[in-house]
């Protein structure tokens, strides 16, 4: 059983956003893991007590492969925040990144920050604000875009549309890579897939990180340099010895989604 150690509700929700009154934040520990629920008993994020930076979910591993395509992201946006697992990795492990994330409700930035260990670094920005909104208002382009924006009844209509991938596309630098964090046992994410594939010329991998569970989208803007399955286990050799998170397993579900571009197989 876990063991709530706080809980939370947006009182004073800002009456242009979601209406989040009526939706707690939890925050539990079990184990030397601390957790955080949004709404219901599901665990949206969670960190090791002994190592803030550890990866814990598996669906944050299969993320993290994306250093394996482009090891130096410059600038990276994540539209969603829940205990900043991914930002604190990235944050480490990508020395000369700039990350900004949006986060919509404003009771998970301040659980974040208070109980989740964020660090406090120009390198490191949270705003408040609505993702899509932010990205139709804003033109900036980054390397890397993390889709990973749940409510308490799963994956919001808006980023299951063709409009949104689009739009997300289209803030990617010339080599960017747009990820998603999917519901698999939504059965209409195959669906999504579809839509990712036809908006990205069908440059497009993804891998369950459990099952059932999440299924992480990679989504291409022009094909990585390197797509040789040998030299990319080998990078993913290094950045498990480097980050200490057990990667390989996902690797291998990602090579397996190896589509074919014009009747091509890709030399993965």
């Amino acid at each position: 059983m876990k063991n709530i150690i706080g809980k939370f509700f947006n009182y004073r929700a800002d009456p242009s956003f979601y209406d989040f009154a009526k939706i707690s934040v939890e925050v539990s520990e079990k184990d030397n893991l601390r957790s955080m629920h949004i709404g219901n008993d599901t665990i949206q994020s969670a960190m090791h007590l002994k190592n803030h930076n550890q990866l814990v979910l598996n669906y944050t591993k299969v993320i993290a492969l994306s250093l394996i395509f482009n090891p130096n992201p410059a600038k990276i946006l994540f539209l969603g925040l829940g205990g900043g697992s991914l930002q604190k990795f990235f944050f480490k492990y990508c020395e000369k990144s700039f990350t900004k994330t949006i986060e919509i409700n404003p009771q998970v930035i301040q659980v974040a920050k208070s109980y989740f260990f964020i660090p406090d670094s120009d390198r490191l920005e949270i705003i408040h604000d609505d993702g899509v909104d932010y990205l139709n208002n804003h033109k900036d382009t980054y390397d890397l875009i993390v889709s990973d924006a749940f409510d308490d009844e799963g994956l919001p209509d808006i980023f299951k549309e063709e409009k949104y991938y689009e739009l997300c596309h289209s803030r990617l630098t010339k080599n960017g890579i747009f990820v998603i964090n999917l519901w698999g046992s939504d059965p209409k994410s195959k669906l999504y897939i579809k839509k990712i594939k036809m908006i990205f010329n069908n440059q497009v991998l993804f891998a369950a990180a459990d099952n059932p569970g999440n299924v992480i989208v990679f989504a291409f803007k022009t094909l990585p340099k390197e797509l040789r399955v040998e030299q990319l286990k080998e990078q993913v050799k290094s950045l498990e010895n480097k980050t200490s998170a057990a990667l390989m397993i996902f690797y291998n579900r990602l090579i397996e989604s190896a589509p074919s571009i014009n009747g091509h197989r890709l030399n993965f």
